[in-house]
């Protein structure tokens, strides 16, 4: 699967984009889609990002129309005059991967083997918070695939692979791709010239350097799409024909020579499912190519601007907004989602859904089973069959320089909770848990000539400054937590220690100062 930064989204003049959607399975599932953008020009002047709103509100209307096969730059990442939102989101095995406009890259969901790609060493088990990924700027391409590898392309055209383990590497020898499938087998990249290359996904906690060899699609030129399903590979050309070849299942091995696909004309983008193939056409019409080669119209009572499909269920997008879901769905129930409108993207996880609104607003449904679909499940059996809208990522800078931490800063009705370990650290300041006759007793931070006081469950700190005489006791919005296996402070804390703390959730920024350095 592979999402473009673009953005489609209520501007001040009219701007569009379009992003070719695709996604398979293998054994588990392979995800991929292929996104084209057109670059946008003006800063979102009506973005409404309700970043504290209670989830389940519906999607943001007014959608915009979409032109094809132009590559979008990322937004200027120094600009804090833009508001920040979501440009682009993929579908995974349990976990979301989504572009910000800022060309940063942020996930959620499950980690158990390290599928966010945030450590190599340290798992937890999920998050809702989204965690930015590390290493990785001025992005403009996402792909995911089921088996936990995910890769990404920069505006510099260098990709980008992390996962399984590993946080994100360089692919060696590619300066000038413009789009990147990944799948649970192999990856294929789109480069620059219109030529395809293609290598095998390395198996958990291998290093990727050592086994990645590239290989060359022989015959393949005019390409604007790949996708992979599978172990087939897809490529859509110029002229709207469709090849494919297969990848091969043994390391060392070349993929076979492409051959073009009967009975698919005119096409605009491709989707992958399993073994199969979706296909629409430029007149908003998809086709279903089985098995055994044969084309069939599907669902042509709709017109469709975008699509994306899992190995069970498609999505498809009309030219309207509205989003449909067909097969075996992950609410088991087909037709209309109900409570979007706006939309102008889709993706097909393993057991979620995702859409993205005009808004640049993800919204997510189905299985929530480690909180892949944004928040925390609202249905029995860790279900969402009503739309949840996701948390935007927000960044932490230190004394203006951005912190990065393996857990996630956590957004709440009523504060953003801190990771207070790993943010003491980069402070130079000292966080002590303390116990009595083994069990937890209160919590101290300790700054300069300060010493902050917690304890758990109360709603309180303590204040004790060697400059001032007596005690303060400071009231707090909520008190401390535990999330991911994190402990979490809200940020108010660090006010007590004389920092200057501010918080701007239209620019997704929370700032930490002292005056003093």
């Amino acid at each position: 699967m592979q999402s473009v930064n673009s953005s489609d989204h209520i501007v001040e003049e009219k701007r569009s984009t379009s992003r070719l959607n695709n996604r398979s399975k293998g054994k588990r599932k392979t995800a991929h889609r292929f996104a084209i953008a057109m670059a946008t020009t003006l800063v979102a002047s009506s973005l409404l990002m309700e970043l504290t709103a209670v989830p389940m509100t519906h999607a943001a209307t007014n959608a915009q129309p979409s032109a094809s096969n132009i590559s979008v730059q990322p937004t200027a990442s120094n600009s804090l005059e833009k508001k920040i939102y979501y440009t682009a989101v993929q579908g995974a095995y349990y976990y979301t991967v989504a572009l910000r406009s800022d060309g940063s890259v942020w996930a959620w969901g499950r980690n158990l083997w390290g599928e966010l790609g945030v450590s190599e060493d340290v798992r937890y088990r999920h998050t809702f918070s989204p965690i930015r990924i590390p290493k990785l700027s001025n992005v403009t391409v996402i792909s995911s695939s089921g088996g936990g590898n995910n890769a990404a392309i920069q505006a510099d055209g260098t990709i980008w692979e992390w996962g399984n383990g590993n946080m994100p590497r360089r692919v060696p020898d590619i300066t000038s791709a413009t789009n990147v499938s990944i799948g649970a087998f192999s990856t294929i990249a789109l480069l620059q010239d219109g030529t395809v290359r293609s290598w095998q996904n390395p198996p958990q906690a291998v290093d990727l350097e050592q086994t990645r060899k590239l290989q060359t699609i022989s015959g393949l030129k005019d390409i604007i799409q790949v996708e992979s399903a599978g172990l087939h590979g897809y490529a859509l050309k110029k002229d709207g024909s469709v090849w494919t070849w297969n990848e091969p299942d043994e390391p060392g091995k070349a993929p076979s020579k492409p051959t073009k696909l009967k009975g698919l004309n005119n096409i605009s983008s491709i989707t992958g499912a399993d073994a199969s193939l979706l296909a629409l056409d430029k007149k908003g019409k998809a086709w279903q190519l089985d098995l055994e080669g044969k084309v069939t119209p599907f669902h042509h009572e709709l017109k469709v601007k975008k699509m994306d499909a899992n190995s069970s269920y498609t999505l498809l997008l009309t030219t309207t907004g509205e989003v449909y879901s067909y097969g075996r769905t992950v609410t088991g129930k087909e037709g209309k989602v109900h409570h979007l409108s706006g939309i102008t993207d889709v993706s097909a996880g393993y057991h979620h859904s995702l859409a993205l609104s005009s808004e640049g607003t993800v919204w997510g449904w189905g299985s929530d089973k480690y909180q892949e679909a944004g928040a925390p499940a609202t249905s029995s059996g860790g279900m969402v069959y009503k739309p949840v809208q996701a948390k935007l990522g927000m960044d932490v800078y230190l004394n203006g320089e951005l912190f990065q931490s393996m857990y996630p800063a956590v957004e709440t009705p009523k504060t953003v909770q801190l990771p207070i370990k790993a943010i003491a650290a980069a402070l130079g300041a000292k966080f002590e848990v303390h116990k009595a006759e083994g069990s937890l007793s209160y919590y101290t931070l300790k700054y300069n000539n300060r010493t902050i006081t917690i304890n758990p469950n109360e709603a309180h700190y303590q204040i004790t400054s060697m400059d001032a005489s007596g005690e303060q006791l400071i009231e707090l919005s909520e008190p401390i937590n535990n999330y991911s296996g994190a402990t979490t402070v809200p940020f108010e804390v660090l006010r007590g220690l004389g920092l200057n703390v501010s918080w701007d959730p239209e620019k997704a920024r929370l700032s930490i100062d002292d005056v003093d350095k």
